[in-house]
């Protein structure tokens, strides 16, 4: 055999190892996935649900649906066995597509496990059941709250937070104590592990989007999954509308920045994670907030004691550099802040890819104050009188054929 052909015959050796080992790897995987997640039609739900952990869970309400095949999991293998967001998605038996969110990365929900049996001074190696002997739950809910408003410096903060005093907690739960059906420890329980991990579920029971919220519809939990409505394709991916289009959308944010501000009745909402990968827009051109994880609450009817000597000035937001930043302790020590108005204004304006950006040739001709008062928005002193002024302009080119015209994109 001459040096040419073995030399061949190596090359194709070494070719075969390497296709059987990719072979290899990639039924292991697979049937790893159909171990996981059992089948091979898809994903059992049920799998998802972690219900062994209960009652340090979110709840149950709408595990009888997942249980009767009300809802089936879209499939994907590469999307299931590598879902780092831990999100899936669904369908109902009605067509209706629906999002299945384990509300945390798998490392904080084992990070949260570490800590359940200490906190409630349980032993080391305790079981989630045993919960339901413990006696000072309602403490242990109230705490996290105080927890998150303490400007803790030791480890951050996980969670919700609420200001400027912890006991107005009671008066949020309200909604979701009145409805309540199952044992109320074991639903206290779900609160405090709602409150650590991930508030949505409570934010979107206290602000549904049944009563006009731009929020997903909420469908219920089971273990440690939540179900909500599917509402569209996030704005981050549709910077190649037309313009025309955006406007739209940018109605539509100021209108939540001044909802989530002032249409509660007790409560504002300052939402601390806005970017247009957290806001989606359906075949209407309607706007969702889908990521309701952090964000400061408010109580407005507090009676503020001597620590709150500012408590009923109005906080504009500071100059603090470049990017998205912002003062949790500055907004919780004032009954209002701009902080929503700014920071939508921001998106829409301020940020590295903005929506409204670049604004078109003949806007900037016909209304050159448009662009001054999305300046204005920014960097300005008076926002709520700004918004004011820009909802105006933005409802008045909406009027406007030849806005309405523009194919740019």
């Amino acid at each position: 055999m001459n040096k040419k052909n073995y030399s061949n015959m190596l090359l194709r050796r070494r070719f075969c190892k390497r296709v059987i080992l990719m072979v290899t790897a990639f039924a292991i995987s697979f049937y790893v996935s159909v171990l996981l997640f059992g089948g091979l039609k898809g994903p059992q739900v049920m799998q998802l649900t972690d219900l062994n952990r209960c009652p340090a869970c979110y709840g149950v309400t709408v595990c009888p649906e997942l249980y009767s095949n009300q809802i089936t999991l879209e499939y994907s293998h590469w999307s299931n066995m590598f879902n780092a967001k831990n999100i899936f998605y669904g369908y109902t038996k009605s067509n209706r597509r629906v999002v299945l969110k384990k509300l945390a990365h798998d490392w904080e929900l084992s990070e949260f496990d570490t800590k359940i049996c200490k906190t409630f001074n349980l032993k080391y190696n305790c079981k989630p059941i045993e919960l339901l002997n413990a006696s000072n739950v309602d403490d242990k809910v109230l705490k996290t709250v105080e927890y998150n408003i303490t400007w803790p410096d030791t480890e951050p903060r996980k969670g919700l937070v609420l200001c400027p005093y912890a006991y107005s907690l009671y008066e949020l739960l309200q909604p979701i104590i009145n409805n309540r059906k199952g044992n109320y420890k074991s639903e206290m329980l779900n609160i405090w592990t709602i409150l650590n991990i991930n508030p949505e579920p409570i934010i979107l029971q206290v602000i549904p989007k049944s009563k006009g919220w731009p929020v997903p519809p909420y469908g219920g939990v089971c273990g440690r999954l939540e179900v909500v409505g599917y509402e569209g394709e996030p704005l981050s991916t549709l910077h190649h509308v037309a313009w025309h289009r955006k406007l739209k959308y940018a109605q539509k944010i100021l209108e939540a920045a001044m909802d989530f501000t002032f249409k509660h009745d007790r409560f504002r909402f300052y939402l601390m994670d806005w970017s247009l990968d957290n806001i989606v827009a359906n075949e209407k051109d309607e706007i969702t907030f889908i990521d309701l994880e952090d964000l400061v609450i408010l109580d407005k009817h507090i009676s503020p004691k001597k620590d709150l000597p500012d408590w009923y000035k109005r906080y504009s937001r500071d100059y603090m550099g470049s990017g998205f930043t912002f003062s949790i302790e500055n907004m919780c020590k004032h009954h209002l802040s701009d902080h929503n108005l700014w920071a939508a204004c921001y998106i829409l304006a301020g940020d590295e890819t903005p929506l409204l950006y670049p604004i078109p040739k003949e806007i900037n001709s016909s209304r050159p104050h448009f662009d001054r008062l999305l300046s204005a928005c920014l960097n300005g002193d008076d926002r709520f009188r700004t918004i004011s002024k820009l909802q105006h302009v933005i409802e008045e080119m909406l009027t406007d054929k030849q806005v309405l015209g523009f194919g740019i994109r």
